[in-house]
């Protein structure tokens, strides 16, 4: 009889063992400290090439690919949810959401900003045969402007003259709205980040033709932006998640993978885009 319980004690622990080993070899590996236990939400914009959604609800893109691999490497789980660009920072201000993507000194957010994921860069948009020459915000004045949503708090002081001074600059959530509204000859200038813009032009739902020649105005300097997070731990838990990506070279392999299309677009665009002087 007392053989009995001491097996039987035996089998109970091996069983447990057995039990949390299984559960330890499904969790993610990660470079960094572990917060694998506490999911985070986190906020993101839709817009390709940037973040998009699968016919499956999945999601992929440039951004999002490049910031879930270094939370991954970092120990972070992090649970994306959607919303406009527009209303993402108060969505973080709220606390509604742990983390938002992307994020700049510039929206004045609290918590702690991650080291730089990506590098943008906005520029003015104009059709070729207008024939613009623009060196300088100020230059919008007397245009009709289309902007994407928060440009004025993006692109900072100058911008947010352009729009105290001109009646006709407005910003949209929606920016396919700001290349039918270039190609179709209904606005001047668009202010449009590059790879959205090459993005939109090429895209099956444009509903009009887009093989104008551009000219590009780089105006604006570029605007590194990261990952927003109210918990510094998890700030730098991504950090150090990134750090790991770019040292083992995948960083530039997601990069390549996104921007070899984007490149090969760029060049047809210069190809037959008129550009200004200097």
């Amino acid at each position: 009889m007392r053989l009995r319980q001491i097996f039987a004690g035996l089998a109970i622990h091996l069983s447990g063992a057995l039990v949390l080993w299984t559960g330890a070899a499904i969790l993610p590996v990660a470079d960094g400290p572990a917060f694998a236990q506490n999911i985070i939400t986190a906020g993101f914009r839709p817009i390709a090439p940037y973040v998009m959604q699968n016919p499956d609800g999945s999601l992929t893109g440039l951004e999002y690919d490049l910031v879930m691999a270094a939370a991954q490497r970092g120990g972070l789980a992090l649970k994306a949810e959607l919303a406009p660009f527009g209303r993402l920072p108060e969505d973080f201000r709220r606390q509604i959401v742990g983390a938002m993507v992307p994020a700049n000194p510039a929206m004045g957010l609290p918590g702690c900003l991650s080291d730089t994921v990506l590098v943008y860069r906005n520029l003015v948009y104009t059709l070729a045969q207008r024939g613009l020459v623009l060196q300088e915000p100020a230059d919008l004045v007397n245009l009709d402007v289309m902007a994407f949503q928060n440009a004025q708090v993006i692109l900072g002081p100058a911008m947010v003259a352009v729009r105290q001074g001109n009646p006709k600059y407005r910003e949209v959530a929606n920016q396919m709205l700001q290349v039918r509204a270039l190609f179709s000859g209904r606005t001047d200038a668009i202010i449009a980040e590059r790879r959205i813009f090459l993005n939109l032009t090429r895209g099956s739902d444009v509903g009009l033709d887009t093989s104008a020649a551009v000219t590009e105005h780089d105006l604006f300097p570029p605007i590194s932006y990261g990952v927003a997070f109210h918990d510094p731990a998890q700030c730098a838990a991504f950090n150090h998640g990134l750090e790991m990506l770019k040292r083992g070279g995948d960083y530039d392999a997601i990069l390549n993978r996104w921007e070899g299309p984007l490149q090969a677009q760029n060049n047809s665009q210069n190809n037959r885009a008129a550009r200004p002087p200097g």
